[in-house]
């Protein structure tokens, strides 16, 4: 009985600190690695703009010209509303929802 006892209180004192480092609501670890995926997330688009001299897009709030990138993608063609990205040898289309299409002449209008 004091051998059980000696036994107990051992697995107390020195099992406790270990059970209270582990977190009981994290999912199992095989769960985690399996459920973890890398998922690219497209640039949200604000503006294009076709210029005869520069044509590019506002993505993520900074300009982008043809054929430069932004967060892995590349612009690769700009419509009047929409562009297109490449990523990974995969394209992409943006379009710009009817209310944010506006057209400019230039001639400060």
């Amino acid at each position: 009985m004091v051998k059980q006892l000696i036994i107990f209180c051992f697995v107390v004192i020195f099992g406790m600190p270990v059970l209270a480092q582990t977190d009981p609501t994290a999912p199992p670890v095989a769960q985690r690695s399996v459920n973890k995926k890398s998922t690219a997330v497209l640039p949200s688009l604000q503006a294009v703009i076709q210029d005869g001299q520069q044509s590019g897009a506002i993505l993520n709030q900074q300009f982008v010209a043809l054929k430069e990138s932004v967060s892995g993608y590349t612009l690769t063609r700009v419509g009047h509303d929409h562009v297109v990205l490449a990523r990974a040898g995969k394209h992409y289309k943006i379009q710009l929802d009817k209310v944010s299409v506006k057209q400019f002449t230039g001639q400060g209008q």
